[in-house]
């Protein structure tokens, strides 16, 4: 969820002009969702997707003429996904462009803002990003930046009537279950602009645990670390987290008794059981079968291998409508596409379609 921090920071410390994209509204029919962003730099991406095609290549053409200038901007754009963009979802989006191209003193500080998100994110907190866009009339309105979470508030603005009115409105809406929102501000003095709330929901991010460390749970982290969950990988085995040449900053590794640790698991926890061993993956489906606190219990292997555990489980006399939830084979079994990235996408495509398809029951 955080990847994007880590990027922009990189630009910051090497003192990269840099824009910062944001999709802050969607309606109807859109191939992105709200929060989704780009890192764009040095003209090229090296983080993110608002969805591709005309919408993403008319933001990056936005982005690039940002850069070219020689001030800090920023700016809000509504693009209608219809016959202008020539693509067809029928929707709309409202796309925050932030340029950064010099002066990065106020972002590298400890007390910056841009560090402040990562601290929030890495302690899993709600909180809201907010930011005012450019206006005219009051330079001093313009690209300031706010971070509320929970009494704790940060402005970068000096303007007090703005930063009141800010903190009001986004502890409002971190107490509701709106999403991110726009609203218009006016001091005394008729100076106006208009504030981008972003919510961010750490603490509903669905728990996803990974039993083992092998060559197919390694192909699975680099695609699940881009998906809104919060990630647990367990093994016993050191060396076999030491063989992952990826991101791991959004990753909580634990190397301990993979039977043990499940005790610890957040209830209703998403399990993908991938161990070396059969006796450690029918011992953790065991386990969570016994304390019966998962959404989700995936094994990988055979239909046949699945039917045994199911028959040992009913022997041992455990709940059937449990072990009815327990899944194996998870993944589709392909004859000519075997190799490690292969198997880990089919994996990952079965954990997607399950979470979908009960957030689609929970919103009826």
């Amino acid at each position: 969820m955080n990847s994007w921090l880590k990027h922009l920071r990189t630009a910051i410390a090497l003192n990269n002009g840099f824009v910062l994209i944001t999709i802050i509204a969607t309606k109807g029919s859109t191939p992105c969702s709200h929060g989704d962003k780009i890192v764009y730099t040095d003209n090229e991406v090296i983080f993110g997707s608002i969805g591709g095609g005309n919408l993403e290549y008319k933001a990056l053409s936005t982005a690039k003429e940002m850069l070219n200038l020689n001030d800090n901007s920023n700016q809000l754009i509504k693009y209608p996904l219809g016959a202008t963009l020539g693509q067809c979802c029928g929707g709309y989006v409202k796309v925050l462009f932030e340029s950064f191209v010099g002066n990065y003193s106020s972002l590298k500080g400890e007390d910056s803002w841009v560090e402040k998100v990562s601290r929030y994110y890495i302690e899993s907190e709600d909180f809201i990003l907010a930011t005012s866009i450019d206006n005219d009339k009051d330079s001093k309105l313009d690209k300031q930046k706010f971070l509320l979470k929970q009494n704790d508030f940060y402005s970068s603005s000096e303007d007090k009537q703005l930063s009141n009115f800010v903190k009001d409105h986004s502890l409002k809406l971190l107490q509701n279950s709106q999403c991110s929102t726009l609203i218009e501000f006016e001091n005394e003095s008729g100076s106006g602009s208009t504030i981008c709330l972003e919510k961010v929901v750490s603490s509903e991010l669905l728990p996803v645990a990974i039993f083992g460390a092998g060559h197919i749970s390694r192909a699975l982290m680099p695609i699940l670390i881009n998906l809104p969950i919060k990630l647990f990988w367990i093994d016993d085995r050191q060396e076999q987290f030491d063989k992952f040449q990826g991101d791991t900053s959004q990753i909580k590794i634990i190397c301990d008794d993979m039977v043990e640790i499940t005790s610890d698991l957040p209830d209703n926890v998403y399990c993908l059981v991938i161990t070396y061993s059969h006796q450690i993956d029918f011992e953790v489906c065991e386990k969570m079968i016994i304390q019966n606190n998962f959404s989700y219990l995936g094994m990988i292997g055979s239909s046949i291998k699945g039917n045994k555990f199911r028959d040992r489980f009913k022997q041992k006399n455990y709940s059937e409508e449990v072990i009815n939830k327990f899944t194996c084979p998870i993944g589709e079994k392909h004859k000519f596409l075997k190799s490690p990235t292969a198997i880990a996408v089919t994996i990952a495509m079965d954990l997607m379609n399950f979470i979908e398809h009960k957030k689609q029951i929970e919103a009826l």
